[in-house]
C-alpha cells in the first residue's frame, strides 16, 4: 500500500482546518495547556512567520472545546473536562497603511462580526465602549468567562512607525482597548496578545498591570518554533528526502538544515530553535534556500540599520542587558532591540546577573541580511553587486588573492560618494565589511575564539580565511594581532587549509590600501 505523502502546513494559521485537512502538525498542546492553566493575561513577542496565528488558533480550538481536533495529542491526555469559553479573537495583521489604512475600520468589522454573533447592538461609535460591551454581552449570553486573543497587535505600530501622527493616534486607540482587559477583568477567564515587538515606552499596556510578559521565560521558549527533537522526530522522511536530493547521509541532511534555519534561542536557558516556515519549505520543495527573507523583509528595519551609525560587525555581534530584550522600546535610536525582536538576532549566550551576548541565528539570515543591507549600502543594484562577488569568490577559492583584493578595490572605488552626509570612514569600513560577508560562502563576523575575536572568518570551498582589518595600519599589524592571539589554532587539523589575511583600509581614500598573507 503506497504511503500518504506529508502535507507542510505552509501559511495554514488555522488549526482546525490544520488538523481537519491532515497536515503535519508539531504538538505544543503540552505547553499550552501549561500556559492556560498557570496564567491569565500573557504576552508573547517573536519573530514574523514564527507560528504565532497557528498558537492562538490552537489555544481558541482548546477554549471552545473541540475536543474532537485535539485527538491523539498531549491535551488529550492532559484535559479530563473541556470546558466551553466565549472566545473574542481579534487580529490586527488585517491593517494595511496603504491607501490611508484605517486602524478605526479594521476593529470596527471585527466587532460588528463580534455584535452579530451575541445580538447586540452597538450603542455607541466609541470603539473601547463597544469592546467592553462585547465582552459582557459574550459573557452574560454564555454563562461563561470570556477568552480574548489578539494576534499581531503591533502591527499597525510597526507599519506608522515612521509617521508620528498616525502612530500616536493608534497608540491612543490601542491603549483604551486594552484598558477593557484590567477593567472588566472578572469576566475574563484568559488574555493573549501576540506580536512581533513591545513598545513599551509608548505605555500601549499601561493600564494591564496584571499583564505576564513569556517572551523570555523559559517554560515557553519552545511554545513556537522547532527544536532538535522535534526536528528528528516529526520530520523523519523530510529529512531522509532531502539527504537524497543533496547526496549525503541522514547526519548531514541534519546539519545542513541546523547551519541555515536553527539557532535561535528566546530565554535564557533554550533549547535551539529552527525557523519553522523556511524548514517547512525546505522539506516541501526538498532544497535550501532563503525562504523567510522571501517572504518580505521589513523596509523600516534595513533604514534604521544604516542610519544607526553603528560598526556593523559590532552590531552584530552585541552584549546588552536583559532590560533591552524584554523592555526597550524599538522606537529609540539603538536598533539593538529591533534586531532581535524581530528575529535578526538571537541569544547566543547569558551572564549572570542578567546580560545577553547576542548574535546572528544562522546562515539564512545571515546571507538574507546581508544581501539586503549591500543594495542599501552599496547603492547598486543585486546583479552589478553580485557580478563582482562571485569574480571575488572565484579568485579566493582558487587563493589568487592580489587579484582577488585588486578586484574588491575596483569595486569600492566604483561606490557613489554623493552621499555626503553618509561618506564617512564608518559608512565605507560598513561597505568593505558587507562586501566580505556576501564574498564568504560561509562568512562569520567577529568569531569568538579563547583569546579574543577574528574580524572575519571566511569558510570557502578550498580555503578557511581568517581575516583581520586594520584601519589606517599595516598589513603586517593585521597579521601580528593573528598570531599573538592564535587564531588558526582551533582550525589545526581541519581538511582545509588555512589562509591568514591581513588587509589594511584607509580613512583618507576609503578604500582597501594593502594586503598581505602569512609566510
Amino acid at each position: 500500500m503506497e504511503k500518504t505523502p506529508v502535507r507542510y502546513p505552509i501559511g495554514i494559521q488555522s488549526f482546525e482546518k490544520l488538523r481537519e485537512l491532515s497536515y503535519l502538525y508539531v504538538d505544543k498542546t503540552e505547553l499550552i495547556y501549561s500556559l492556560v492553566h498557570s496564567s491569565n493575561c500573557v504576552f508573547l513577542s517573536r519573530p514574523r512567520r514564527f507560528g504565532k496565528s497557528l498558537l492562538l488558533s490552537t489555544i481558541q480550538a482548546y477554549f471552545e472545546g473541540k475536543k474532537e481536533l485535539f485527538k491523539g495529542l498531549a491535551m488529550e491526555r492532559l484535559e479530563t473536562e473541556w470546558p466551553v469559553h466565549p472566545v473574542l479573537k481579534l487580529s490586527l495583521a488585517r491593517y494595511s497603511p496603504l491607501n490611508g489604512g484605517n486602524l478605526e475600520e479594521v476593529l470596527d468589522l471585527q466587532f460588528r462580526f463580534l455584535e452579530r454573533r451575541y445580538g447586540i447592538e452597538a450603542k455607541t461609535g466609541d470603539l473601547s465602549s463597544r469592546f467592553a460591551d462585547i465582552i459582557m454581552a459574550a459573557h452574560d449570553s454564555t454563562g461563561q468567562t470570556v477568552v480574548i486573543l489578539v494576534d499581531e497587535y503591533d502591527h499597525p505600530l510597526i507599519e506608522t512607525m515612521h509617521d508620528e501622527d498616525r502612530l500616536e493616534a493608534h497608540r491612543m486607540l490601542l491603549k483604551s482597548i486594552y484598558v477593557n482587559i484590567k477593567d472588566l477583568d472578572e469576566y475574563i477567564r484568559f488574555t493573549m496578545l501576540t506580536g512581533v515587538s513591545r513598545f513599551s515606552k509608548m505605555t500601549i499596556f499601561s493600564g494591564l498591570n496584571n499583564l505576564e510578559d513569556i517572551s523570555l521565560n523559559r517554560d515557553y521558549a519552545a511554545i513556537c518554533g522547532i527544536t532538535d527533537k522535534e526536528l528528528t522526530g516529526y520530520f523523519k522522511e523530510g529529512i531522509l528526502s532531502l539527504a537524497e536530493e543533496y547526496s549525503m547521509d541522514r547526519d548531514g541532511a541534519v546539519g545542513l538544515l541546523k547551519a541555515n534555519y536553527d539557532g535561535y534561542h528566546f530565554a535564557k536557558t533554550s533549547p535551539d530553535i529552527y525557523n519553522p516556515f523556511s524548514l517547512l519549505w525546505a522539506f516541501k520543495v526538498r532544497e535550501i534556500g532563503a525562504y523567510w527573507f522571501q517572504s518580505g523583509t521589513p523596509e523600516f528595519l534595513m533604514r534604521r540599520i544604516r542610519n544607526g551609525g553603528s560598526f556593523l560587525p559590532e552590531m552584530f555581534d552585541e552584549t546588552v542587558e536583559g532590560t533591552t530584550l524584554s523592555a526597550s522600546d524599538i522606537l529609540n535610536d539603538n536598533p539593538t532591540a529591533l534586531l532581535y525582536q524581530t528575529g535578526y538576532l538571537t541569544i547566543k549566550s547569558y551572564e549572570r546577573p542578567d546580560r545577553y551576548r547576542l548574535g546572528i541565528p544562522n546562515l539564512e539570515v545571515r546571507k538574507g541580511l546581508f544581501e539586503n543591507l549591500a543594495v542599501r549600502y552599496l547603492e547598486k543594484d543585486n546583479n552589478y553587486i553580485y557580478n563582482h562577488v562571485r569574480e571575488v569568490r572565484k579568485l579566493l577559492e582558487e587563493r589568487r588573492i592580489d587579484e582577488a583584493m585588486e578586484q574588491l578595490r575596483t569595486f569600492m572605488a566604483g561606490i557613489p560618494y554623493e552621499f555626503a552626509d553618509k561618506a564617512t570612514e564608518l559608512h565605507y569600513e560598513n561597505n568593505l565589511f558587507i562586501i566580505f560577508v556576501l564574498v564568504g560562502v560561509d562568512a562569520r563576523p567577529e568569531w569568538h575564539t579563547s583569546q579574543g575575536r577574528i574580524d572575519l572568518l571566511l569558510r570557502m570551498h578550498n580555503y578557511i580565511y581568517v581575516i583581520e582589518l586594520r584601519r589606517d595600519g599595516t598589513p603586517e599589524e593585521a597579521l601580528e594581532q593573528i598570531r599573538e592571539k592564535d587564531y588558526t589554532r582551533q582550525f589545526m587539523g581541519a581538511p582545509r587549509p588555512v589562509v591568514e589575511l591581513g588587509i589594511t583600509f584607509s580613512t583618507e581614500t576609503r578604500n582597501i590600501t594593502a594586503w598581505k598573507t602569512a609566510e
